[in-house]
């Protein structure tokens, strides 16, 4: 069945969610195909014949060369979060209750900044106090089915992952949606991976913003 998830504990994903790994393989290709078709370079990791021996094909992309895009985790400076800041870490504060747009793409129309694909498997809260209830998410003009998260309350570090990982492109709107039943600090991190196209961009400070 597709379309579905699953709650678990963070640091227990790959044993209480053995696909979990499939997921991740499958969001990957087909992230690396549509980058390549996309922006007419191909990935780095393609080169990195020992991970292929390893079974691990491409290999990890993280040291590139011109003419090629890599990959990173996902970085906290492509969102907004609930103030409409920056994020420089998962880390914000929760200032209003009820129904609130907690996480935006940070680049103009609350779109993800050109250069960048991201692939998102599910969402960690990490934080021992969990202040939300539901989470909807919604990609372009795509809205995604509302998610109660409450029985992830009596989890540490909860995580949800989907069974088909969702592809956030460049330049195109990505918010999430939560339920707040109180305020305070709040870390929830997009779990998954990012594409970058310009190797120089992610050369920056760390912290600084990214365009």
């Amino acid at each position: 069945m597709t379309g579905g998830f699953v709650i678990c504990e963070y640091e227990r994903v790959k044993e209480a969610f053995p696909e979990f790994s499939n997921t991740m393989k499958a969001l990957r290709s087909s992230m690396i195909a549509k980058a390549e078709a996309d922006w007419g370079i191909p990935y780095a990791g393609r080169a990195k014949t020992d991970f292929m021996a390893l079974g691990v094909s491409p290999g990890p992309g993280l040291d590139v060369k011109a003419g090629t895009f890599g990959e990173t985790t996902i970085t906290p400076a492509l969102f907004n979060n609930m103030a409409a800041a920056r994020l420089v870490t998962w880390n914000q504060w929760l200032t209003a209750t009820g129904h609130q747009t907690i996480m935006t793409g940070a680049a103009s129309g609350a779109t993800i900044y050109e250069d960048y694909k991201l692939g998102v498997a599910g969402f960690a809260f990490l934080d021992k106090t969990i202040r939300i209830s539901e989470i909807k998410m919604q990609i372009s003009d795509k809205k995604l089915p509302r998610i109660n998260i409450e029985e992830a309350w009596v989890y540490n570090k909860p995580a949800i992952i989907f069974e088909e990982g969702f592809i956030l492109d460049e330049e195109t709107g990505f918010h999430l949606y939560a339920y707040v039943v109180s305020q305070g600090p709040s870390r929830i991190k997009p779990i998954g991976l990012q594409l970058n196209r310009i190797y120089d961009k992610m050369l920056t400070n760390v912290g600084a913003a990214l365009l």
